[in-house]
């Protein structure tokens, strides 16, 4: 590396480095201080070794430089006391004497480097470099050590410490998995990281538009689903986590969570019994919130009121195999309660969780839910908005010119159609027909009336009635004015859900 390459390498490593320089001379002082501020932003200075332990004391710097030969208390009896205070104190002494003896002495208290004077800038910049590499490495040991055991006190997980896009620590699974042999052939291994993922539907993997580091990054918190082949060509199924490390920028705990054994690349068996897929869902349903609990990921709610989408996050507090307890907001309890059900998303889920509600506890803002399946839809997935119109909409159906002597009753309206129930199912009522039809939605002192054509998309027979959904036909003017009634209907809804706050 040339000396211009070096400075700016000292000078990029140096920049959240304090120094601490201990020296009498005042020529030189001034001299050397002028060069350290190139590199170093807090840099203290003591005139004898006694003002050295002072700012010691005061600043706890990273790196102590100073001469031997000093007045009142020279540089290694200074060096001494240092290392009482703190061991891993990095101190760099230098001398205009070659003395062999106090070369043993700095080697026995244990000094980062002995430099003669005088000192090339060459030499004293790589003296320094190496010095803050190894600060580095113990800070970032620590650090990986600390959050490691935060975070993930008991995963068996891989894990990496990454620092922007530089690896700087990984665990021996991680090593093990990938068949590396130590950290340094592990940095080589990552630069090319992106070929262990395969491509899967929904997946993350390298055939993302965006680097696959940076979008966990920049998602600090949410889990991935990623499929990735060891050294043997081996397929594994994890869970993908990046972790930001607090007040430390760029700093990031990426971890590996193996679910392949719970079986979401399997295709489902479709020789199994109700009872046992029930059984089957209800396990690995829990097995999944176990894995969200886990990585201390939030999972959210999908609740609903008269149409109105009630959705909010919620912490996993305990997973067991009968039943879990959540903690939400208290507007997603109320709805909750009024349900006595719930659906539940996870970004590593590709189905939700339906389960009904156990109990309930206003005051922790706790429930309790239980028996779990999964649903093949995402209420987050909704195509459109729906919503239950006031108990005063009325509708009046024609086909073929003639009116459909049944009583209809609204269920639900959209932007796009409207769900409506029938004690009777009229016998010309089948998938595809094309239908006429006036609705009168709204308050009684303003109501909106419409005039529509619409198709049956389906029906289907309930215990004491049937459902009819109809889909409109495109019509640029019905749309605007469905849109607004919507979106109106849907405040008036919050004003009438969030009024139940007192009610038990």
């Amino acid at each position: 590396m040339s000396s211009k390459n070096s400075y700016r390498a000292l000078a990029k490593l140096a920049k959240d480095i304090s120094v601490l320089y201990v020296e009498d001379n005042v020529g030189l002082r001034k001299q050397a201080s002028k060069i350290f501020r190139k590199f170093f932003k807090n840099i203290y200075i003591a005139e004898d070794g006694e003002q050295g332990i002072v700012l010691f004391k005061q600043k706890n710097p990273d790196i102590v430089i100073t001469d031997i030969r000093m007045p009142k208390l020279d540089g290694l009896e200074m060096s001494k006391q240092i290392k009482d205070l703190n061991p891993d104190a990095k101190i760099l002494i230098t001398s205009a004497f070659d003395d062999k003896e106090k070369l043993l002495e700095c080697i026995k208290i244990g000094t980062a480097d002995y430099l003669k004077k005088p000192i090339l800038i060459d030499t004293l910049v790589e003296t320094l470099y190496n010095i803050i590499i190894s600060i580095n490495e113990v800070k970032n040991r620590k650090l990986f050590d600390q959050y490691v055991g935060d975070s993930f006190e008991y995963q068996d997980d891989m894990l990496m410490l990454v620092q922007n896009r530089e690896l700087q620590i990984v665990n021996k699974k991680c090593l093990d998995f990938f068949m590396q042999k130590n950290i340094d052939d592990f940095r080589k291994f990552f630069e090319n990281f992106s070929k262990v993922f395969i491509p899967h539907k929904d997946f993350l993997s390298c055939e993302d538009s965006e680097d696959w580091l940076e979008i966990i990054k920049r998602n600090s918190g949410k889990l991935h689903n990623t499929l990735i082949k060891n050294a043997k060509d081996e397929k594994r199924h994890f869970v993908l986590k990046a972790t930001k490390v607090p007040n430390k920028d760029e700093f990031y705990i990426i971890s590996f969570n193996d679910i392949t054994e719970l079986g979401l690349l399997e295709d489902e068996d479709t020789n199994l019994t109700e009872e046992e897929q029930y059984e089957f869902d209800k396990k690995r349903s829990i097995h999944f919130l176990q894995v969200i609990k886990r990585n201390r990921s939030k999972i959210k709610l999908f609740n609903s009121y008269k149409g109105l989408s009630i959705s909010n996050a919620a912490d996993l507090i305990e997973v067991n195999e009968d039943k879990i307890r959540i903690k939400t907001t208290y507007l997603q309890q109320r709805a909750l309660y009024i349900n006595k059900k719930t659906i539940i998303e996870s970004e590593i889920l590709s189905k939700a969780v339906v389960c009904e509600l156990d109990s309930i506890n206003f005051e922790t803002n706790e429930a309790v839910l239980k028996n779990f399946t999964f649903t093949p839809s995402l209420p987050s997935f909704q195509e459109f908005v729906r919503v239950e119109p006031e108990e005063t909409s009325t509708i009046e159906i024609m086909q073929n010119a003639q009116k459909i002597n049944v009583s209809f009753k609204i269920a639900e309206i959209s932007i796009k159609g409207c769900n409506i129930s029938a004690l009777a199912l009229p016998a010309r009522f089948q998938e595809g027909a094309s239908l006429m039809l006036k609705i009168v939605i709204g308050s009684i002192e303003k109501p909106l009336q419409l005039n529509l054509k619409g198709k049956i998309f389906k029906t289907k027979k309930r215990e004491d009635d049937y459902e009819i959904v109809i889909l409109f036909d495109e019509n640029v003017n019905i749309k605007k004015l469905l849109t607004d009634y919507v979106a109106k209907r849907q405040m008036a809804l919050i004003r009438e859900f969030k009024g139940l706050q007192n009610a038990k």
